[in-house]
């Protein structure tokens, strides 16, 4: 831990699949930055970061994101929020950027026990250990708009107005956190994320939960035990939505794509199962998700 030289820069990349908006750029601290990706495949490993002062939130959104927190594998399951205080390693991924969806907003927490309500909810967070618990899809909402406000011109009133979502979102994590309480947890499950990244090498393969109990190295029944404490959901519906999240990036990114070639290539037995599997998960058919997903990734 301590070979990693600690440095509060902020990588600002963006490119056609992640965002980072710089909230420090535009006068916001101690909001730093906001950033969100949707990677269709896995990318170049990231360096491991050690923030001297900053605090990190990153929140999964529709499969497990494997993070790597001072040396120990944890599981971000979707929908929960992992909290990275000042002074920890941490990398997303384990050898590679993982596929998926995620957030994450940066903070600075001022040392002086002054200031407003977001002052103390960030100082509040960076005297946390690294935990995960439940997000407030409140704050996810106010991530998404925050993003629609930084499409628009920019003046001061956008300026403003990134400033109120992106502190109501502080707000709502922190409040979310007390009230969690004792059910906040630092889960460390190596067996589960490396059936997960088994997982991400084979989504083209028809794949069962017993294989990933076998792929993780644990018993079946002890196997489904931690995945379920580690995902909060269990490996048979981990794959199937991980399967038709897949299919729904695949279908989007290739208008010429056909609905049964996308079901075979990412191991169905036929396309009938495949659309009532995906209208379960995706809540829309095959065909209505390409057009859906499609605009949404064109604003």
């Amino acid at each position: 831990m301590s070979s990693v030289s600690a440095s509060d820069a902020i990588d600002l990349d963006s490119n056609a699949h992640r965002t980072t908006l710089d909230l420090a750029g535009r006068g916001l601290a101690p909001l730093m930055a906001l950033g969100h990706y949707m990677y269709r495949q896995t990318y170049d490993p990231l360096p491991t970061f050690r923030h001297r002062t900053l605090v990190v939130l990153a929140v999964a959104q529709r499969s497990p994101v494997l993070f790597a927190v001072n040396e120990t594998t944890t599981v971000l399951a979707p929908g929960k929020i992992l909290c990275i205080p000042p002074g920890s390693t941490y990398s997303p991924g384990l050898d590679r950027q993982p596929r998926g969806e995620m957030y994450w907003l940066i903070l600075k927490p001022d040392p002086l026990p002054h200031g407003g309500a977001l002052e103390r909810a960030v100082r509040l967070l960076a005297a946390k250990p690294p935990e995960i618990w439940n997000a407030p899809k409140e704050a996810i909402a106010n991530f998404d708009l925050a993003f629609r406000i930084a499409a628009e011109d920019r003046d001061w009133i956008s300026d403003g107005e990134l400033q109120h979502v992106c502190s109501l979102a502080v707000l709502q994590i922190a409040r979310s956190c007390e009230q969690n309480g004792h059910r906040t947890q630092n889960v460390q499950h190596p067996y589960v994320a490396r059936a997960l990244t088994w997982v991400e090498a084979r989504l083209n393969e028809p794949l069962t939960a017993t294989d990933m109990a076998a792929a993780s190295g644990l018993a079946p029944s002890h196997f489904y035990k931690v995945f379920r404490e580690a995902t909060g959901t269990t490996p048979k519906d981990y794959l199937l939505r991980r399967k038709t999240d897949e299919a729904r990036l695949r279908l989007a990114a290739d208008p010429h794509a056909l609905v049964t070639d996308v079901a075979h290539a990412l191991g169905f037995s036929s396309s009938q199962y495949f659309a009532t599997v995906f209208r379960r998960y995706q809540g829309v058919s095959p065909s209505n998700a390409r057009a859906v997903t499609s605009t949404a990734t064109s604003r």
